[in-house]
């Protein structure tokens, strides 16, 4: 009885974070955007009036030869202010690709990989995390820490996953959720995939699991939303790609549902192409649905697709 009490509260806290609303979470994300614009315009009364009394901001310097620890310093929301504003050289452009933001009540947290440039000249990246608290002026950053570290090669290739309001339409019922999973990656060469839109579907820490065999050995790759945007993004723009589905078999209970998506693909030339099945969990919070995970699999020799996974006669 104790363990079921336990992954219920366990369950009710996750459901809580992945749930709450879109418009805390841009108000919150918008804080930070705003200490960002302050920081560029080098504006000390723009930077102070996203803090919170006493705010205080860690910076955790990051050894660039890997030798020794990191070194550590702790600034003021007041002193953080008036450094950035009496610097001298080119703007300071800070930008977080993918910021994840969770919310308790009246604390927020926002947090992601980040990359700083001075001018045109880049500087260093990092992991930004912001804790802000309501007051009755709305958000305000009561702390927050920062790594600074030299190895960025990703972060640099990152792509901006803009951070938008999920769509009604998209997420009111399976068939939305499930059309909209299939329509954020689908384009013609040179159009860009709707990333925004595509991150409202699913819960905050959604990974994703793509099966493939290697040799006769059986692969698994893992990879959450923004290593997957940053693996897929180039080469959809690219060529082309489109993805649509052919097939549906549901499962549901309750709030809970299981789909099993069976697709087409292809890119604009047709050189690349095939079939297989997207497995997708997903859940109903209420108000809404959430796509708690997403894994799939491709048709190949010995891996044919199950008749009950086709559409009649086993074409569309």
């Amino acid at each position: 009885m104790m363990k079921k009490l336990a992954l219920m509260q366990l369950i009710v806290c996750c459901l809580s974070l992945a749930a709450f609303g879109q418009d805390d979470k841009l108000s919150a994300l918008a804080v930070v955007d705003r200490l960002f614009e302050g920081m560029k315009a080098k504006n000390s009364e723009q930077i102070m009036s996203v803090f919170a009394t006493d705010a205080q901001l860690v910076a955790i310097n990051k050894r660039c030869d890997g030798k020794g620890p990191s070194t550590t310093r702790i600034f003021t929301g007041d002193a953080f202010a008036k450094m950035t504003a009496g610097a001298k050289g080119g703007d300071f452009i800070e930008k977080m690709h993918s910021p994840t933001v969770w919310s308790s009540g009246d604390l927020a947290i926002v947090t992601g990989r980040y990359t700083f440039h001075v001018g045109d000249k880049f500087s260093h990246c990092g992991t930004n995390t912001f804790n802000l608290v309501r007051t009755d002026s709305g958000w305000k950053i009561a702390n927050g820490a920062s790594t600074l570290e030299c190895e960025c090669g990703r972060d640099l290739k990152a792509v901006d996953v803009p951070v938008v309001a999920a769509d009604p339409r998209d997420v009111a019922t399976l068939d939305g959720i499930i059309k909209a999973f299939y329509e954020t990656i689908t384009g013609p060469k040179g159009a860009p995939r709707q990333w925004g839109r595509d991150r409202t579907l699913y819960i905050p820490d959604i990974h994703f699991v793509s099966m493939g065999e290697k040799d006769g050995k059986i692969r698994a790759s893992i990879a959450d939303h923004q290593r997957y945007v940053d693996a897929t993004n180039e080469g959809f723009v690219k060529d082309g790609f489109t993805e649509h589905e052919i097939n549906r078999v549901v499962r549901r209970y309750g709030n809970v549902a299981q789909v099993f998506s069976t697709y087409e693909f292809s890119n604009d030339a047709g050189t690349d192409k095939g079939r297989g099945i997207n497995s997708i969990e997903l859940f109903w919070d209420g108000t809404r649905w959430w796509i708690a995970y997403a894994g799939w699999d491709e048709e190949r020799a010995g891996n044919p697709i199950p008749k009950e996974f086709l559409p009649k006669g086993g074409h569309k």
